[in-house]
């Protein structure tokens, strides 16, 4: 009995908090998402970590797969948790037998009962986002097929509230949208996780905070300027010390995107990259030339090759 094996698929510790198994999740998740990552064999890479986070992410399914592996995990499916669809019941020659633990009840004296109400399928959707629809949320009607009490699939429309900060990879449960149940059994659940697109004007974002790359030309780093930068919540201005170098970063806090479910938010960090011109008059040369001189600096500058030498 493997019990190891979600673990490895994770890349976290059998010892790991639940916290770590989280963040494993959204970083292996966000890495095999095939709307990411379109090289051979990551979607089954994507649903091996869907199954294991299943599994892990909840503490009661955890602690079964620890002592009796994917057998006794699978007792609790449909019970909660994230991730794909799941099958609450076992179907052993086309009789259905419900959930695991009415076999366990069965085989060490418990009564069966075959009639008994059982909840049904949890569903899955997926949600496209654009970068600013993660950062401020927003609110959509999404419609699915799903099988309806007396055992017909009809399309349902409900309403989602998407938080402000969401991320790709993480989902939010809407209680009693997913299938009907079976004998009188409440509706399972639909989990909708989120994707995210890129940004057009250049965000990078890790978590709550944001991050840009803005260049500026090197009088501006060498004499210092005021300048306008982009953040999610409109342009800013910006101050540029004298003599900054390249790679040099600020903060501006408040600007980047809110924590879900909170009222804090993150901060954008602004990295400056300072541009060379890559080609210069015979007037440019002569006034760097004369800066050198009054540095006592050195330069012999290279005259460039025509085609022939």
């Amino acid at each position: 009995m493997d019990n190891e094996e979600y673990y490895k698929i994770l890349g976290v510790a059998k010892s790991a908090s639940q916290d770590e198994i989280k963040h494993a999740y959204r970083k292996m998740s966000k890495k095999y998402h095939p709307d990411l990552n379109h090289q051979p064999g990551a979607e089954d890479k994507y649903k091996q970590v869907q199954e294991a986070y299943e599994t892990l992410g909840d503490p009661q399914k955890r602690a079964a797969y620890d002592q009796y592996g994917k057998a006794g995990a699978n007792a609790n499916n449909g019970q909660g948790g994230f991730g794909g669809f799941q099958q609450s019941g076992f179907n052993f020659n086309g009789q259905d037998f419900g959930d695991f633990s009415d076999i366990f009840s069965q085989m060490f004296g418990g009564s069966f009962n075959p009639n008994a109400p059982r909840k049904g399928r949890d569903l899955q959707y997926r949600i496209n986002l654009t970068f600013e629809e993660a950062v401020f949320g927003k609110e959509t009607e999404i419609k699915y097929v799903r099988q309806e009490s007396g055992g017909n699939s009809k399309e349902h429309t409900v309403k989602v509230t998407i938080p402000a900060g969401v991320e790709t990879g993480q989902q939010m449960r809407l209680a009693g949208q997913g299938e009907a149940g079976t004998h009188g059994g409440p509706y399972g659940d639909l989990y909708v996780e989120f994707i995210v697109g890129k940004s057009k004007d250049g965000f990078e974002r890790q978590g709550a905070n944001i991050y840009l790359e803005e260049p500026i030309n090197f009088v501006q780093a060498a004499l210092g300027d005021k300048i306008k930068v982009k953040t999610v919540h409109g342009d800013v201005e910006l101050t540029i010390p004298a003599g900054t170098q390249t790679d040099t970063e600020f903060r501006l806090r408040g600007k980047g995107a809110p924590y879900v479910n909170s009222s804090r938010i993150g901060d954008e960090y602004v990295k400056v990259i300072v541009q060379v011109p890559k080609r210069l008059n015979e007037k440019e040369k002569k006034a760097l030339k004369t800066y050198a001189d009054l540095r006592g600096e050195n330069v012999n500058p290279q005259k460039r090759r025509g085609l022939f030498g």
